[in-house]
């Protein structure tokens, strides 16, 4: 159910400043591309345009072939902090979307309940977030997303401040899960490793203003898992990238005055 993304000489400026490049970019329908760039390259920024969030940007977005315009209901979006509310309990913040689509309460506690099973916390339905570790709480957010059967899912860096090993596992799962749903994922991350364990693609993006600097395709089996990060194709790739990233985030650094 996953829908195709196309950017058209997409671009955003703030004020004096160009963030990110007039950027073409055409996504296939279930899909998963993963975006890797330093800090303030345009990342957060080119997702929070597909997200329909950022309106100041020249070029046009297309999604499902249909210029984006704005939020889409089918659009879900995952952030860093899980950002649940505490006074709800796990089941009804996972219905929180659905509860503001005016679904019926019956109705988003049975949608909700399904989705929290996928993601393995069926069992703490009725618990509060404060009743849960960062991992399990950034799950509640994964199966509140799922909840409205989104097409499109835009992830920003969602594992960036959980340990490395609930990051792999949180990663493989929603993985899993986009695997079963057909959904078509922009994921953004610094992490180069967790990159090429879970995409279908990476885009590396350059130091402000943010362009395209490397489109890679990830030859690696449909089922994934942290060994194939030895594969020689893995192990190449991930070398790739950083190399592009030092020598990106070393030219950003002259550009102020520093150092690596």
């Amino acid at each position: 159910m996953g829908v195709a993304v196309e950017l058209h000489e997409v671009d955003r400026v703030y004020g004096e400043v160009l963030a990110l490049d007039p950027t073409t970019l055409s996504l296939a329908p279930g899909t998963f591309t993963t975006l890797v760039g330093p800090s303030g390259c345009g990342k957060s920024t080119l997702l929070d345009i597909v997200a329909g969030l950022n309106q100041g940007y020249g070029g046009e977005v297309l999604v499902g072939g249909t210029p984006l315009t704005g939020p889409r209901a089918h659009t879900g979006v995952i952030f860093q902090e899980a950002a649940l509310l505490p006074w709800r309990t796990v089941i009804d913040n996972a219905a929180f979307a659905l509860e503001a689509q005016k679904v019926p309460r019956q109705k988003r506690r049975e949608v909700a309940f399904e989705v929290l099973r996928r993601v393995g916390l069926s069992e703490f339905a009725e618990k509060y977030p404060h009743q849960l570790s960062g991992g399990m709480r950034q799950r509640v957010a994964i199966a509140r997303v799922l909840s409205t059967e989104p097409d499109l899912i835009l992830a920003d860096e969602p594992f960036g401040a959980l340990d490395e090993q609930t990051r792999v596992i949180l990663g493989l799962e929603l993985l899993r899960v986009v695997r079963q749903t057909g959904a078509t994922v922009i994921f953004v991350t610094h992490s180069i490793q967790e990159a090429v364990l879970l995409s279908d693609r990476i885009l590396v993006m350059s130091a402000r203003p943010g362009r395209v600097v490397l489109d890679a395709d990830v030859h690696l089996p449909a089922e994934r898992d942290p060994s194939l990060l030895a594969d020689p194709h893995a192990t190449e790739l991930v070398e790739k990238v950083w190399g592009l990233l030092r020598a990106e985030a070393e030219e950003a650094l002259t550009r102020q005055g520093g150092s690596v």
